[in-house]
């Protein structure tokens, strides 16, 4: 009891995980993508807020005077922001934000058409695989009538030949279909997961004359298409960022630093050259240094260095005796702009904004060159593909079927080939239709209808 329940629960989650694949299913798959991840985290880090700086760099300085390590300077030293910097800076860090998000945009646009391009691969490739099997069945009647036929007068060894060797190809191109119907599954099934079966529903799918009448008017580029958008972004940030190398050369002030001058008396001496005054008495400044001093002289009396005034240089103790407000100090580098390269840098900025703003124009002229070209294609396709569905409706609706049997006196390798020159047709029509989706979508790319994350069903969204 308890396994049959235990199956039973088995088989319900099953139902519950697995299900048709769905239009839906794909479209959302693209926000799970670990590339449109990236490039969402990517953006937002772009987007971020970041504090104004007041100065380019700060740096604390630190100067020893002597290894005596008495004497120690102290500075902090500040970098100030040239004239005009903080101005460029705003606008490059917007121009790099909306840069991000015009990659992300692009990015989007790419992944969805991923997915559109293997989906409508998969359901044209299911009508051709559906064709050749009938194609198929057509050439196995043909072997059989012409096995019937052996022994009359108009049986040709050489149709039979013929009808076998088309069965080897017919048979190759089944599992062709085959392999890449189970490619463009897997493919699928890495983006959404698990699915029981693939239900991609046709209404999604505009028709023939629906693309037809959406692009009689063609498409205007515009700088709505993400391509275009990411061109002038790149164009925007690349002048923003000339402006702000120029920018950085009218750094006239070079630095501003504020100082402190620490002496640690304990550790201060200085060489003083010191008479007998200064050591011969006991109340003398120096009298410590008295024996040193008559050393250092050789006087064997110190009247007889007072007359003589004989000196003597001797290391003595020194004194800080600087006001607290002259231990400061500023230290202030002012550039002086004679002989500068700022000339040849404005010429530099010059032909790198001209330099940015043409590989903008010329990217815009390739994307208006390739839609209008996927643009003329398609309607060419379009009027291609209705000359195939004409013939066969025809064929569908018997009358070319009559026309056969009334020449043929009901003759059936006619009827067959006439079944089968309307299903080569038919083929012929999906490969074109094949075509014309390969373009469709493409167009799509272009015009930014796959960037757009609020919209459900893209295919039909570009008719509009």
């Amino acid at each position: 009891m308890n396994s049959k329940i235990l199956v039973a629960l088995l088989s319900f989650v099953s139902l519950t995980v697995a299900a048709p694949l769905t239009w839906e299913q794909l479209v959302q798959s693209v926000d799970k993508d670990p590339v449109m991840q990236t490039s969402q985290k990517r953006a937002d880090a772009a987007t971020s807020s970041q504090g104004t700086k007041l100065w380019d760099n700060m740096e604390f300085r630190y100067q020893l005077d002597g290894f005596s390590f008495a004497r120690h300077d102290f500075e902090l030293r500040i970098k100030p922001k040239s004239f005009g910097e903080g101005g460029a800076d705003k606008a490059s860090t917007e121009a790099f934000k909306n840069y991000q998000q015009a990659k992300l945009s692009v990015d989007r646009s790419l992944l969805m058409y991923d997915r559109y391009e293997h989906a409508l691969r998969y359901v044209i490739r299911r009508k051709i695989a559906a064709i050749n099997q009938q194609l198929y069945q057509v050439n196995q009647d043909r072997i059989e009538v012409l096995h019937l036929k052996a022994g009359e007068e108009t049986f040709n060894t050489q149709d039979l030949i013929s009808a076998i060797e088309q069965e080897a190809a017919l048979r190759a191109t089944l599992k062709g279909d085959s392999t890449v119907l189970r490619d463009s599954e897997l493919k699928m099934r890495s983006w959404v997961g698990e699915f029981d079966s693939v239900g991609l529903d046709s209404s999604w799918i505009p028709t023939m004359d629906e693309l037809a009448e959406s692009l009689g008017n063609g498409f205007d580029v515009n700088e709505n298409f993400p391509l275009v958008m990411k061109a002038k972004a790149k164009m925007e940030y690349e002048q923003s960022k000339a402006k702000q190398d120029y920018t950085k050369n009218r750094d006239y002030i070079s630095h501003i630093g504020v100082g402190y001058s620490l002496r640690i008396e304990s550790l201060m001496k200085k060489y003083k050259d010191l008479d007998a005054d200064d050591v011969g008495l006991a109340s003398a400044k120096y009298s410590d240094y008295y024996d040193e001093y008559m050393e250092k002289t050789g006087c064997k009396t110190i009247g007889a260095c007072s007359n003589a005034g004989t000196t003597a240089s001797i290391l003595v103790p020194d004194y800080d005796d600087r006001r607290t407000a002259d231990k400061f100090y500023v230290n202030l580098a002012v550039k002086l702009p004679f002989f500068d390269s700022n000339n040849g840098s404005a010429l530099k900025n010059q032909v790198a904004e001209l330099d940015a703003e043409s590989d903008y124009l010329d990217a815009v002229r390739q994307v208006n060159q390739k839609v209008a070209r996927l643009s003329e294609e398609i309607v060419a396709l379009i009027a291609q593909w209705k000359v195939q569905k004409e013939f066969v409706e025809k064929v569908n609706a018997g009358s070319i079927f009559e026309e056969f049997a009334q020449a043929a006196g009901s003759d059936p390798l006619l009827l067959l080939r006439a079944r089968e020159s309307a299903l080569e047709s038919d083929i012929k029509a999906v490969k074109l239709e094949a075509e014309i989706f390969d373009r469709y979508i493409a167009l799509l790319d272009y015009a930014g209808i796959f960037a757009d994350p609020n919209v459900k069903n893209h295919l039909r969204e570009g008719l509009k």
